[in-house]
């Protein structure tokens, strides 16, 4: 017995001194996303961790978003990707059907705190693959300057898609285009279409072919086209909306509240524009979406890699990345530690709008028909082919695609 005993205590020795060895591994980990504006938010986070993780570094690389996902289809083909990083709506079913994305759902996370249709984006056959970190909706940012000048009012809940129009003819000169319309969806001509009572994709079925799709669709296009109150789409590739808005040529936009901490910061445009909620058309809609953090499947320490995602859902994180004006914190009651930065804007018609905010549209097959919807929308814009033309090109691809 006592050589059983002495034995036991021998294992149990050896047992404590692997694990001690265990927790004093030290571990890098890697944290990929593509948002420099974010990056000081992302940054607060990891140090917060790594002050109670002290064997665990957290390298952040961030990625420009046109190369982001070129970079990670690469990275997850050649069983590379980073230990964490940023997941969208979008590209989500085409990373989790690949098995490329670590199964969270032991995680034991009460999710009540989150937006539930944020949390259901990255939930695939009732498992958890991300963990929400933020919610954005969109607003009319307007130029006081520009308004002052021109001595209108400015924008408020009453607006209307006419009021936008007339205002915008008023400010256009030039030097300056009183509304930028791109071909942008989320904060663009999505909000156009929900507005008009129409929908893009919902219940399994394209919504491209309903008349009030194409009509808002129409509307969109030609401010630019007939109305001649946008940049041009070749302007638009020189400089983007939001960089034309921010050198003060265009004078109105929607646009993302993920983009405060970039205006906030611009000394040309931070002292001269506001935030309107969205001017309403038969209803009012503003899209609403919100990223998430995945991990990798490939990743050496799962376990190390979720609990730091873990953290980054926490309360505390929410408000870290908040207070560094990262974006609209997902987790509830902590969105004030974003919008009070922000005591100059009307911030808080961000927040007041997923009231009535419509979920990004969502589909398994998105990542296949989105690419063929920018090239097609394109068209319209250039007269290649009508509004309505592209529109039901769109609804046939959809409708082919997802049938498969």
């Amino acid at each position: 017995m006592k050589k059983f005993l002495a034995t036991l205590l021998t294992l149990c020795l050896l047992a404590t001194m692997c694990s001690l060895a265990l927790a004093e591994e030290q571990i890098t980990l890697t944290f990929g996303f593509w948002d420099t504006n974010q990056e000081p938010g992302m940054k607060a986070i990891a140090e917060a961790y790594m002050a109670e993780h002290p064997n665990v570094k957290i390298e952040t690389q961030v990625t420009p978003w046109d190369q982001y996902w070129m970079k990670l289809e690469a990275a997850a083909m050649g069983g590379a990707l980073p230990d964490i990083f940023w997941m969208h709506s979008n590209q989500f079913f085409k990373y989790v059907s690949a098995g490329t994305l670590l199964d969270l759902t032991d995680l034991g996370l009460d999710y009540t705190p989150y937006p539930a249709g944020i949390t259901a984006l990255y939930n695939f056959e009732g498992k958890q693959y991300a963990v929400p970190k933020d919610y954005d909706t969109i607003a009319l940012a307007y130029n006081k300057e520009l308004f002052d000048a021109a001595g209108l009012a400015y924008p408020d809940e009453t607006w209307t898609w006419e009021t936008l129009r007339d205002a915008a003819k008023k400010l256009t000169s030039d030097t300056v285009k009183g509304f930028g319309a791109p071909n942008d969806t989320q904060s663009g001509y999505y909000n156009f279409v929900y507005q008009n009572g129409g929908f893009i994709f919902e219940d399994g079925k394209s919504g491209f072919g309903q008349p009030e799709t194409q009509e808002a669709i129409k509307t969109w296009v030609e401010l630019m086209t007939v109305d001649g109150i946008s940049p041009t789409l070749e302007s638009f590739t020189d400089m983007s909306n939001d960089e034309q808005f921010q050198a003060g040529r265009v004078a109105m936009q929607f646009v993302g509240s993920w983009m405060m901490s970039a205006y906030t910061n611009n000394e040309f445009i931070k002292d001269k524009f506001d935030l309107a909620v969205l001017p309403q058309g038969k209803t009012r809609a503003s899209i609403y979406n919100g990223l998430g953090y995945a991990g990798a499947a490939t990743t050496k320490y799962p376990e190390v890699v979720k609990d730091f995602i873990a953290f980054c859902g926490s309360e505390q994180a929410n408000i870290l990345q908040a207070q560094n004006k990262a974006a609209i914190p997902a987790y509830a009651g902590t969105e004030h530690y974003f919008t009070d930065l922000f005591e100059n804007l009307n911030i808080k018609c961000y927040t007041e709008m997923i009231e009535y905010g419509v979920q990004f549209p969502f589909s398994p097959n998105k990542s296949l028909w989105e690419p063929i919807e920018a090239e097609t929308m394109t068209s319209a814009y250039t007269g290649e082919m009508t509004v309505e033309e592209a529109c039901n090109f769109m609804h046939e691809t959809i409708t082919e695609i997802e049938a498969e």
